[in-house]
């Protein structure tokens, strides 16, 4: 007898056999194939756009250095570049798109406030991002989320590294005072400073440090002489600074004249690495500086001499900064980790970065598996003009720091313990 269907039960029939084809995750099937995208959110304008290029660079070189080793697992690197703008908004929605479109790893936020606002996006978004120079401490503390690792210096590493270092070589300095961008990663590195240099002073010389309240300056100024004025009225030997990028060398080229710098014993820089002394030339006033990667201090190290051959190469720059070897680290990273977990899906690659150790421009890293932290060395430099050097500054003096000594202990999802610094 023949069989007779009629449109309901043809319409049954076919809902009955789409229920019966098992689920395909068209990412999960496509995604352990072909190139691996991996995106650079950095800023690529704006006032901080020098630093994203520094990030750009340098994520180019990593990528180009893993191709040339035959890939992750046989499979190349493919770039993915957004601009961020150094703005959360921005950011949040380059990185949202960047998940949406399948690329689920990323890296940059150079801007404290971004990489804050990554972790609750990049969880509820599947995607995971390591940060190639932000400051706060509240990524891998108080805001720790897994999907955030943190592949350079932490700000205690830097910031806790430069006070103790200038106190054991310059330990008749009591008198400090600081000049400070009034936002997240300024108010991490005064604290840091502050509490660093409070305990410092007196277990190394038995006495008290004088510490004057900072100087707040806005995030974007194009005048900061009334601040500058402020500065000039206090009584202090040194003062300490974080402004930095297109801000700190507006900052320091507007100081210049009124003879702030000329009037204290010593400068600390936290951050601008040759940022200043690149637009001041001999003009630039003597300052350490914290370096995420100062390439002398590495010769010998074949990864670091070859980003610094292939970014002078592509530059023409004889300066590259630190924030080039952190998304060359940050490359090498999510390699490491891809080999390792034998996936690129979000959860393999966390658990790949966990306790991950790898190579790097700055010697071997290794990101805690607690709160997703590297521990590498802080790198100083000390800067001062000069009349003969082409550039019209040179370094003089330069010290790297060992990242075990000076890294806090892990504490995620806990405020940053200031009386372990």
């Amino acid at each position: 007898m023949a069989y007779k269907m009629n449109r309901r039960g043809i319409v049954k029939g076919i809902a009955a056999s789409t229920l019966a084809v098992p689920f395909i995750n068209l990412r999960a099937a496509t995604a352990q194939s072909g190139p691996i995208p991996i995106g650079v959110v950095t800023p690529l304008s704006g006032p901080v756009q020098l630093i994203g290029n520094f990030v750009r660079h340098g994520a180019e070189i990593g990528a180009a250095h893993v191709n040339d080793n035959g890939g992750i697992n046989g499979r190349p690197i493919e770039l993915v570049f957004r601009d961020s703008k150094a703005n959360p908004n921005d950011a949040s929605v380059a990185a949202r798109e960047l998940v949406g479109s399948g690329t689920n790893l990323q890296l940059g936020t150079i801007s404290s406030a971004v990489a804050l606002a990554m972790g609750p996006l990049l969880e509820s978004e599947g995607g995971v991002v390591i940060t190639t120079g932000a400051g706060t401490e509240k990524i891998n503390h108080e805001n720790y989320n897994p999907h955030v690792f943190r592949v350079g210096d932490s700000p205690v590493s830097r910031n806790a590294g430069l006070v103790r270092h200038i106190v054991e070589s310059r330990p008749d300095l009591r008198k400090w005072g600081g000049i400070i961008p009034d936002h997240e990663y300024g108010r991490t590195t005064w604290k840091i400073f502050e509490a660093t240099m409070r305990k410092a002073v007196p277990e190394m010389t038995g006495e008290e440090a004088e510490i004057a309240e900072p100087i707040l300056v806005p995030y974007g100024s194009g005048d900061y002489r009334n601040y500058i004025a402020q500065a000039m009225r206090m009584d202090v030997q040194g003062i300490y600074t974080s402004v930095y990028g297109g801000d700190a060398v507006t900052l320091y080229q507007q100081a210049k004249p009124f003879g702030l710098f000329d009037k204290i014993d010593v400068l600390l820089d936290s951050a601008n690495e040759f940022l200043v002394a690149t637009a001041m030339g001999d003009q630039t006033p003597a300052h350490w500086s914290g370096f995420h990667w100062y390439y002398e201090a590495n010769k010998g190290n074949p990864l670091s001499d070859d980003l610094y051959a292939k970014y002078v190469e592509a530059t023409g720059d004889t300066y590259p900064m630190g924030w080039a070897a952190e998304a060359h680290a940050a490359v090498l990273a999510y390699a490491g980790a891809i080999e390792k977990a034998g996936s690129t899906e979000t959860d393999d690659v966390i658990a790949g970065l966990k306790g991950l150790r790898f190579d790097s421009a700055t010697g071997e890293r290794h990101i805690r598996a607690e709160d997703n932290q590297a521990v590498k060395n802080a790198e100083l430099a000390y800067i001062e003009p000069s009349s003969t050097a082409p550039a019209g500054f040179e370094v003089t003096d330069y010290v790297s720091l060992d990242g075990e000594k000076v890294v806090e202990p892990a504490r995620p999802g806990q405020m940053l313990d200031t009386s372990n610094l």
